[in-house]
């Protein structure tokens, strides 16, 4: 019986943040040291870790990373920098990869990012998830107000008061408070909204509440 291909390849130079990405996300997961290489490498179902300071990394419009994103079957990418930024991370997500962290965040923060991205998730820090509430609610001030509510049928009235409070930034914590409820509730709150409306995330959910899907 063969072996089942590998589902995590990770793409670095650096010998440290590969041992390191390796203890987070399994000791046998192959790395290599050039772009040109991945294209080869790739199977069914793989997350590729891109190293941002990878020597010879191509340019987001450059025709190597839309071969990569466009690859069948379309490969997750979690592209990692040392030196993490917003505008960077809005250029890889752009660009269509499923996540963009911290290249040496601690162990727990990059399984974290491995899970999300393996449920189908895009997976961004707190900061950047911040400034793209923030870019969203600058849409909305600027747009005309119609008022629209079909987007919370199907919804109680409880779900319907955290999913505003949540579309318009506020952390679970902001939110239990204001409600009156624990982190814990809140967190099955916005479960079911995203069940119910077809959601993965705070930043689509954002964009439904607003109307801006």
């Amino acid at each position: 019986m063969s072996a089942a291909p590998p589902k995590t390849l990770l793409l670095s130079q650096d010998a440290g943040l590969l041992s390191h990405w390796r203890l987070a996300l399994g000791r046998t997961a192959p790395g290599l040291t050039q772009f040109d290489a991945l294209h080869n490498a790739l199977q069914p179902g793989v997350t590729v870790w891109i190293d941002h300071s990878l020597p010879g990394l191509p340019a987001w419009g450059d025709p190597p990373w839309k071969r990569l994103l466009q690859a069948a079957p379309e490969p997750k990418v979690v592209y990692a920098s040392s030196n993490p930024h917003n505008a960077q991370g809005m250029a890889a997500l752009d660009a269509g990869c499923a996540a963009y962290c911290h290249a040496f965040a601690d162990v727990k923060t990059l399984r974290q990012v491995r899970d999300v991205v393996a449920s189908g998730q895009v997976w961004i820090g707190r900061e950047l998830m911040q400034q793209l509430l923030s870019r969203t609610q600058t849409a909305v001030a600027r747009a005309p107000q119609v008022a629209d509510t079909d987007w919370a049928n199907g919804l109680t009235q409880r779900e319907r008061q955290v999913a505003v409070l949540a579309a318009n930034g506020a952390s679970n914590q902001a939110i239990a408070a204001d409600c009156g409820i624990s982190e814990r509730t809140v967190k099955a709150h916005l479960t079911a909204v995203f069940e119910k409306l077809n959601l993965t995330d705070r930043l689509q959910l954002a964009l439904r509440v607003h109307g801006i899907h």
